[in-house]
């Protein structure tokens, strides 16, 4: 009796401690950088010092709001892509 009583206790040990303490994943969103980590990339500027798409080359960028209800339900999250490849570049947040 007294040995399911411990294996018990051990198993809430370890749920506890191993399970339940985990550090939530980062999202896609807070993946990507910001704009001042973009811009220290190599590839962010082109030969004329203006910003760039780092695959592509490209300047034009095109901000849109992050869909997710979940990630952003009060509607300040954005990310920046690329308007000739489509890749997202960076995100940004604006402050209520």
């Amino acid at each position: 009796m007294t040995e399911y009583i411990l294996l018990a206790i051990i198993m809430v040990f370890i749920y506890f401690v191993l399970i339940r303490n985990r550090p939530t994943p980062k999202s896609d969103w807070e993946s990507l950088p910001t704009l001042s980590e973009y811009q220290g990339l190599k590839k962010s500027k082109n030969e004329l010092g203006v910003q760039c798409c780092q695959y592509c080359g490209h300047t034009e960028t095109v901000e849109r709001t992050l869909n997710s209800e979940k990630e952003n339900f009060d509607k300040t999250k954005y990310y920046h892509a690329c308007t000739s490849c489509k890749i997202v570049l960076w995100r940004s947040q604006t402050q209520l």
